[in-house]
């Protein structure tokens, strides 16, 4: 934040009469209030309602990823008698963050000074929020408030993380940090067949982002909570799939085309739902969800699906946590590996894959669950914004194969956020940019 837009910040503020209260409790009386210190460089703090401790806002993104990460779960219809103003939830919720869980896990934030309902889109919406209701606050006065060091501080109903390379989504940590998605491959040994590999998937063809800023393009994702209804769903592939029942939204955003993918998180209990060829009341099938199908994954353990087994993936992964979404290229980073699909595979699979879905035995085919990534001295620097943030967690986590289809496609949830411009810059990278490493032996 630099000093101008500090000037302009505190010049914007309201100076409270801190003097008033010098003998009462700052940490409560400042519950829920956004910070800013006038007697030092104008630096942001959150007082988190859920610990009573200060959370620093160094920028937008941060303040952006700290909001969204101390979010209090919120119904569709509780929303909509927030944002109409009742009087009796508005005092609830009064400088809480709020998350629509029964939609998108939108983030909002009621301004305990203005009343303000402040939808916190992105970055640079979060820090509007810090320019508009801020509160400014001597360093004596902050000072009786706890700092805590997390820089997400802790949230009484999520359960998230404090690890800088956490992947969060709904407060909840997508997998341990020591699970393979979120494994660091930036220094593994390349494959002793990766030339091949990288040639039977295409060395001469680009990479394609299948994800987009319109619905058409991409795997939605839903976000739901304990009040969410739960379905037994009837499968195709009974014998490999998981019993449930589902946590599936009434408004549930499904995948565009044949796949039909659901995914859902319930954030309460960290547990991802995943459904394949999904669909409602199928004439078929009765009243009821069916889907081809479905796979359900414990978000605080490492445990794979069992031998042999599928997901609502060919290649038996999670769909979920290689998506490349909005809000983390919008923070910066992504932390985490990606989804890609390749047209041939061999009739074997890598761990964390689990399945194959090939009769191929050719040694060139790559197998599921191969890991990939963006050789180091590739130059990105002429890559539009979004891209070049995507290009460079090809880099450090590179990609796994988890599906038969178009070469080097890989997979994202769409978002309005999305410039498809931008995104397409991705498309000059050939597929011989890439490597094959050495993350396991073959299982066949």
């Amino acid at each position: 934040m630099n000093a101008k837009r500090i000037a302009i910040i505190i010049s914007a503020i309201a100076l409270i009469p801190f003097s008033v209260m010098a003998a009462q409790n700052m940490a409560e009386r400042m519950s829920g209030q956004v910070l800013l210190e006038v007697q030092s460089h104008g630096e942001a703090w959150y007082v988190n309602p859920a610990t009573g401790k200060r959370l620093y806002l160094k920028d937008g993104a941060a303040a952006y990823e700290i909001m969204r990460s101390v979010g209090l779960g919120i119904s569709e219809s509780d929303y909509a008698k927030l944002a109409a103003g009742n009087a009796a939830l508005r005092a609830r919720v009064r400088g809480r963050i709020v998350l629509r869980v029964q939609s998108h896990g939108e983030a909002y934030y009621l301004c305990p000074r203005t009343g303000k309902l402040s939808y916190l889109k992105d970055g640079n919406a979060a820090y509007g929020v810090m320019r508009e209701c801020g509160l400014g606050i001597t360093n004596s006065d902050l000072g009786q408030i706890p700092q805590t060091n997390a820089s997400a501080g802790t949230n009484s109903n999520v359960p998230i993380t404090t690890n800088s390379a956490g992947n969060i989504i709904a407060g909840c940590q997508v997998f341990p940090t020591d699970n393979p998605w979120n494994q660091d491959v930036s220094k593994l040994a390349v494959n002793k067949n990766s030339s091949a590999y990288i040639s039977t998937i295409g060395a001469s063809k680009g990479l394609h982002p299948d994800f987009g800023e319109t619905r058409e393009y991409g795997i939605p994702y839903n976000i739901a909570d304990n009040s969410t209804k739960k379905y037994t769903v009837a499968f195709d592939y009974d014998d490999e799939s998981d019993k449930g029942p589902y946590p599936i939204p009434d408004r549930v955003e499904i995948e565009a085309g044949s796949d039909g993918h659901v995914l859902v998180l319930q954030k309460d209990e960290c547990k991802l739902y995943e459904l394949y060829n999904a669909s409602l009341n199928t004439v078929s099938r009765g009243a009821g969800w069916s889907a081809g199908s479905g796979a359900i994954w414990d978000l605080k353990s490492n445990a794979l699906r069992p031998e042999g087994w599928t997901s609502a993936d060919a290649a038996g992964l999670p769909i979920l946590p290689g998506l490349v979404r909005y809000d983390e290229v919008q923070a910066g980073v992504i932390n985490h590996a990606i989804r890609f699909t390749a047209p041939k595979t061999q009739r074997a699979y890598i761990h964390p894959s689990t399945h194959f879905a090939s009769s191929l035995t050719d040694a060139a085919m790559p197998p599921m669950g191969l890991r990939v990534r963006l050789k180091a001295d590739y130059d990105i620097s002429k890559l539009s914004p979004q891209a070049k943030i995507i290009a460079t967690a090809m880099k450090k986590y590179g990609m796994i194969l988890a599906d038969n289809g178009s070469s080097w496609f890989f997979q994202g949830a769409w978002s309005p956020g999305w410039n498809d411009e931008d995104l397409n810059t991705l498309k000059s990278i050939p597929g011989s940019a890439f490597e094959a490493l050495d993350t396991g032996s073959l299982i066949k």
